[in-house]
């Protein structure tokens, strides 16, 4: 922790209320459709599309379902005792506008339409692969994709920018490959981050910047790789692979690099360049690579920088060797290899931003730093009111306050925490909730309470209800189930449709009606649609059955 925190000062016995002015408005709610918003419905909208209003009626079927699923690892007569037991802004957009500007995205050479879903012929390719490897079988069967849905395209609004043009993400959670990208990053990660430039992480790089000397003739700044990921060259990243796993394992590497296709308004289209986006391994294949290129690039420049840190697109250096060589410089890093292409920017009033640092010169030579903001920062955290888990709640302020303590110097430490209990109490939070949360972060890590928990057997996934949840996950918790608590629906979800719809793609729970007026109800750790396809079937092969 680069700065300390006075118990008095922050979080003593006597709490003196002060007012506080609500957040903006205005910079929460972005309004770019042709309608006006009545009062009432701006102020649901500016607590966040996070925020999750209480829900009007307890889902039993979701609490029923959750519980069921993870008790079937316990013993009968267990799994029967619980049975008796139990009894950030927000962007207002045209949706014809919305799919206009996603249309035109896909207009892009870089996107190549499909004529069909590609979903089995990749998930009966992705178990074929893992049969073939020398992954142990039960890791081979943890991999194998057990309800594969496509991956799916949406856009998120750059408001800082004239226009509002849209920044295309691809959700590829539940795809075909996910799994399998997570095991490969896993695989991966102990050949990334061996050189001596490499940043893990912000804290880290705050420690480094203790070690920075800087004259004044010297230049602070930063490099940007354009686009990254949809720029990673993936022949080049493959024979890097190759040099470090064998073949059946590169396989895997490039079966999860190419599987770039994702849906959107019910049609299929496949990325032409770069690797898979929204994949997990994805950002690990790019550090992996750039970290072979930025060595290479820098061995080779002829005029070095004073000091050369990265983490995956960004770069901080220090530069000696004046203005007009710096431009040389630039131009050395953006010659090495046709898809990557640097952008850069210096120091503005001794000052340059860097990860979420901003870093400040100080008279004698040495780097301030604290946490950086962008412009467009609206403040809006998950709301106080909103009807998450508590521990989730206090999550979010324990984890801005340790980045606070992490990143920021002994002088700017105050401030900043200053900013973060004015900003929590603008989102809903109140002063002993604050405090506590202080409270705990500033604890050295030895005095923290730490339970040494055995592993859970089991974990269930509820819904959150304040009126049930806790009494339920007493019960499983003596059965040694862990409960994870899922909020009920939050506006994001009730409002936003950015996303196509996964329909029967997705595992649960299903009913088929029959004529006779009774109706089958089943569950299902594959998708909806493949169970019903395997009743059918079984209809057609077996009428007699129904």
């Amino acid at each position: 922790m680069s700065g300390s925190v006075n118990d008095k000062c922050f979080y003593g016995q006597g709490v003196t209320k002060t007012t506080t002015s609500p957040l903006d408005r205005k910079r929460l709610v972005i309004n770019l459709t042709n309608q006006d918003i009545d009062e009432s419905t701006e102020s649901i909208l500016a607590k966040g599309l996070n925020f999750a209003p209480a829900p009007r009626m307890i889902p039993y079927s979701d609490f029923i379902g959750g519980v069921e699923q993870a008790i079937r690892k316990l013993p009968g007569e267990a799994a029967e005792e619980v049975r008796t037991d139990k009894g950030n802004a927000t962007v207002l957009m045209e949706t014809t506008l919305y799919q206009q500007r996603i249309a035109e995205l896909l207009q892009d050479k870089a996107y190549v339409k499909l004529p069909r879903d590609p979903t089995d012929s990749i998930t009966r390719k992705t178990i074929t692969l893992l049969k073939g490897s020398a992954l142990p079988i039960e890791t081979v069967k943890s991999l194998r994709p057990q309800a594969p849905a496509p991956l799916r395209l949406y856009g998120l609004p750059k408001i800082h920018k004239h226009g509002a043009p849209l920044r295309p993400i691809v959700s590829a959670i539940g795809s075909p490959t996910y799994d399998l990208a997570r095991h490969l990053v896993d695989i991966l990660s102990p050949y990334v981050g061996l050189c001596e430039h490499h940043i893990k992480n912000s804290a880290e790089f705050v420690q480094t910047l203790s070690e920075i000397h800087v004259e004044k003739t010297d230049l602070l700044v930063s490099l940007d790789v354009v686009s990254l990921f949809t720029r990673v060259p993936l022949t080049d990243t493959l024979c890097l692979l190759e040099r470090k796993f064998e073949p059946d394992t590169v396989k895997l590497f490039h079966h999860v690099l190419t599987s770039t296709y994702f849906q959107f308004n019910g049609e299929f289209f496949e990325q032409a360049e770069g690797v898979a986006m929204g994949s997990p391994l994805t950002p690990a294949v790019a550090n992996f690579f750039m970290e072979d290129f930025e060595e290479k690039a820098l061995n080779s420049a002829p005029l070095r920088p004073k000091y050369f840190y990265w983490y995956v697109d960004d770069t901080f250096i220090v530069w000696p060797h004046g203005r007009d060589n710096l431009d040389q410089f630039l131009e050395h890093m953006n010659s090495r290899h046709p898809n990557i292409t640097f952008t850069m920017e210096l120091e503005k009033d001794g000052r340059l931003p860097f990860l979420d640092i901003l870093i400040q010169r100080k008279s004698d030579g040495t780097l301030g730093h604290s946490v950086y903001r962008k412009p467009t920062s609206t403040n809006l955290y998950l709301n106080g009111g909103s009807h998450h888990h508590p521990s989730q709640r206090s999550a979010v302020l324990t984890t801005l306050f340790h980045r606070a303590m992490s990143i920021s110097d002994q002088n700017s430490l105050p401030s900043e925490l200053a900013h973060l209990k004015k900003t929590f109490a603008q989102n809903g939070y109140n002063g002993h909730q604050i405090s506590m949360a202080l409270k705990r972060t500033s604890e050295p890590r030895d005095k923290r309470h730490i339970e040494d928990k055995e592993k859970p057997v089991a974990r269930a996934c509820l819904p959150y209800v304040s009126s049930v949840s806790g009494k339920i996950s007493r019960i499983l918790r003596r059965h040694n189930i862990e409960t994870i608590h899922k909020p009920p629906m939050k506006l994001k979800e009730q409002l936003v449709r950015a996303k196509d719809s996964a329909g029967l793609k997705i595992p649960g729970v299903y009913r088929v009606p029959c004529e006779c007026g009774e109706a089958y109800i089943g569950e299902t750790g594959r998708t909806i649609e493949t169970r019903l396809k395997e009743h059918k079937r079984h209809l057609r092969l077996d009428p007699l059955s129904s």
